[in-house]
């Protein structure tokens, strides 16, 4: 019987492939002149002036490198492919080589466990952090590029922050992954509770110690099966993709688009969650930001339906 080759062999391969085509200078200046031209389209001259290769053999060897994927021949001369917007997309995210801080910025949100106001803050590990400066409470924490901070003052820099962690989670737990679009297994799963049924491996990950919401007693684990791409996201944030949730909460009075996701109690709080059952799994998710009693359930399939009063 022979052996056949795993998926992360085949993907490290073609990945080595594709970064040698990538190695040498004059073909990122090739994409990074058709980024900058009109329509992303230039002539062989044109092209070659851009990135001011003298040497005609040289610089169509290397253009060659990179046709028929990264650039296209066309009508209208050498155009830049997506896969070159990709390539260029990863590289003005920063992450690679931009080393960037911001804050701490105070926010009008304060902390749930000591009323303090709490502050944003951005460091050179990528991670964007919402901490009590008083408490030390981390009411949320999510990887988020360089890139985010170009051209935007403090204030919109964390409403981007916001912005886009939730756009990620949202397509994380509809089966899709936010960087590859590859498909997201995703189940509800914990540490010991207190009935003594271990759920999941999170158990297993030391990690887990360092998560801004260790102390959830459930929580979403998102692994995508293509590439890299896992975490673990509150269950509370299954209710934001739910639109009759949606309206349920704004007709009792809160604007859940609109409140930070470190301001939205059936999210950053562990008391908003219980679990009801463990087979199969049902968790109870409280709304405490509201007059009324609130609650919905999530079972594990991640369906959402509202909790009927008792």
């Amino acid at each position: 019987m022979i052996d056949e080759p795993s998926p992360r062999a085949e993907t490290a391969s073609d990945a080595e492939s594709a970064f040698k085509i990538l190695s040498h200078d004059l073909r990122l200046e090739i994409l990074l002149a058709l980024w900058d031209a009109r329509d992303y389209a230039l002539s062989f001259s044109e092209l070659r002036k851009a990135v001011g290769e003298r040497d005609s053999g040289s610089f169509n060897y290397h253009l060659e490198q990179l046709q028929d994927h990264f650039v296209m021949k066309t009508d209208r001369g050498y155009e830049l492919q997506y896969p070159g917007h990709r390539v260029l997309d990863a590289i003005q995210s920063g992450v690679f080589h931009e080393e960037t801080s911001v804050g701490p910025v105070d926010l009008e949100e304060t902390c749930r466990d000591c009323g303090e106001p709490l502050a944003f803050e951005y460091g050179a590990d990528c991670i964007a952090r919402i901490r009590c400066s008083d408490c030390g409470n981390r009411a949320l924490e999510w990887p988020f590029d360089p890139g985010g901070t170009a051209g935007r003052e403090p204030e919109a820099i964390v409403a981007a922050f916001d912005r886009r962690t939730r756009l990620i989670w949202a397509c994380a737990l509809d089966g899709i992954c936010p960087f590859c679009a590859g498909r997201v297994e995703r189940e509800l799963t914990s540490h010991v509770h207190e009935q003594g049924a271990c759920v999941g491996v999170i158990e297993q990950l030391e990690r887990y110690d360092e998560y801004f919401a260790r102390d959830h007693p459930i929580i979403t684990s998102v692994d995508c099966n293509r590439c890299s791409f896992y975490s673990f996201v509150p269950v509370g944030v299954v209710l934001l993709n739910d639109m009759v949730v949606a309206s349920r909460l704004h007709d009792a009075g809160l604007d859940a688009e609109a409140t930070p996701l470190w301001d939205l109690g059936f999210v950053v709080d562990a008391a908003a969650l219980s679990i009801e059952e463990t087979d199969p799994m049902r968790i109870e998710v409280a709304i405490p930001d509201v007059d009324e009693e609130l609650a919905f359930t999530v079972d594990e399939e991640l369906a959402v339906t509202r909790k009927s009063a008792p």
